[in-house]
């Protein structure tokens, strides 16, 4: 493995580079539904998910339940429901194909050859059931843990699954995209994701697909900008498999629940690292999408994280988070990374985007653990068109180019071809006519008043 700070170089290198150097690729903003489980409202959960700009939802089909009676399979009526308005809506389904069926290996993982064929039956089911409606499957979720009533798997029983799965459903339908792997973050950083590609599993997939949760840990281990580096850490390790080429990744599961407890982020802290981490994620050119987890809250219990997890309450109320994914969802998805302006200062970021309209958005916030930090953009010209200016899921307004620094100075001069935001850790976005703007300075200004929130994560 390569050191942290070496990590940390290559992954400041690749967001300085612009994206269209490895061509352009889907970006996939999504988040996880549980409306398999019973929950949710379905046709105003999906509403609320298509008005944010969100393109896709992730969410079981269940082998129990498909396959009811031995050898015999039926669709439930639900997950028919929820497909067919996802697809009406034009949002993408991805479905998990999982857990455990009584019938075969008593309900645990299938690592028996009947129960193998079992679990590939239904899997060829499911693919025929949805043929034209639904082109993305997950192969499993969190095979290395015990859940859904099962026990942990080792990477090589999986990759026996994987291959003959990948295999069969192809064949019925060749332009799905297969995701493998789907392991916690412990299965990523503990070597189950290593033994997974010692045993062959890019052979058996379209993408790799991992859960990347990082809010149990404290000070910056927590941030987005920490996961960036672990997804960056990640693609190096696929790449010792791959013959270095780079490995389409995703993350199917990440999120900060806002419970209230030492793991709960507050929400309007979780907003900010929402949108740092999907700005982030477009940075690099490998990361295919992102399924935030997860869209609406389990419940109503302040101190259990599974009931906090979402970005709506259990009765739809947006949290601060929803607006700010839907402030990106709308537009990321297709634009271009133009690059990193460097800041020289590993904490202070501004990125650069090119929209499908041909405007280009500037995403500006500091990572630093406290304090506040004034950053300067300058235009091209004198008196440059004006720009919209808006907090990352806030309000918004119109600027024009100019600027006086009066407090440092009473006689200090406008200079006309500048811009200044102070940044804090939720971004800025600076959309407009900005070809030819640089960053043209970074000062640090004190403002410990609005740091209270953040002392929780330290």
């Amino acid at each position: 493995m390569a050191t942290k700070a070496r990590v940390w170089c290559l992954f400041l290198l690749a967001a300085g580079a612009p994206a269209q150097q490895a061509g352009k690729q889907t970006f996939r903003v999504g988040v996880c539904t549980h409306f398999s489980q019973g929950k949710g409202f379905l046709p105003e959960n999906l509403s609320l998910a298509r008005q944010a700009g969100i393109r896709s939802i992730r969410d079981e089909a269940a082998w129990r339940s498909v396959e009811r009676v031995k050898g015999q399979y039926a669709v439930p009526e639900d997950y028919d429901a929820y497909v067919d308005e996802a697809v009406r809506l034009g949002l993408e389904p991805l479905l998990i194909l999982d857990y455990g069926n009584p019938f075969y290996d008593g309900g645990d993982k299938p690592i028996s050859p009947e129960a193998v064929e079992g679990f590939v039956r239904y899997s060829e089911f499911l693919v025929r059931h949805f043929k034209g409606k639904v082109k993305l499957y997950e192969v499993w979720n969190e095979w290395d843990i015990g859940i859904g009533g099962t026990t942990p798997g080792t990477a090589e029983t999986y990759v026996a699954l994987l291959e003959r799965v990948y295999r069969r459903i192809k064949a019925i339908d060749p332009s799905i995209t297969v995701y493998g792997g789907g392991m916690t973050p412990s299965g990523v950083s503990r070597g189950w994701l290593e033994a997974m590609l010692k045993a062959g599993g890019l052979k058996h997939l379209d993408e790799v697909s991992i859960h990347t949760y990082n809010y149990s840990n404290s000070g910056r281990e927590r941030t987005p900008e920490s996961w960036a580096e672990q997804v960056a850490q990640t693609q190096q390790l696929l790449q010792r498999y791959s013959g270095g080429k780079a490995v389409p990744l995703t993350v199917t599961e990440m999120g900060w629940p806002t419970q209230i407890d030492r793991r709960g982020t507050p929400p309007d802290i979780a907003a900010a690292y929402v949108a740092r981490m999907f700005l982030l994620a477009k940075t690099m050119p490998y990361l295919r999408g992102v399924w935030y987890y997860d869209y609406q809250d389990d419940g109503w219990k302040h101190s259990y994280n599974e009931d906090n997890f979402g970005l709506l309450r259990p009765d739809l109320t947006p949290k601060p988070g929803y607006f700010a994914l839907a402030d990106l969802a709308k537009w990321l998805g297709d634009a271009e990374y133009l690059g990193r302006a460097d800041a020289a200062d590993a904490d202070i970021w501004v990125l650069r985007f090119r929209r499908a309209d041909g405007k280009q958005t500037w995403a500006l916030w500091s990572a630093h653990p406290d304090d506040g930090w004034q950053v300067a953009l300058r235009a091209s010209r004198s008196g440059g068109g004006p720009v919209s200016v808006r907090l990352a899921g806030g309000g918004e307004f119109q600027r024009r180019w100019g600027a006086r620094q009066w407090a440092e100075g009473k006689m200090a001069p406008v200079s006309a071809d500048l811009l200044e935001l102070t940044v804090a850790g939720a971004p800025w976005l600076v959309t407009g006519d900005l070809d030819g703007v640089t960053l043209a300075g970074v000062k640090r200004r004190e403002f410990p008043e609005a740091l209270r929130g953040w002392q929780v994560l330290r």
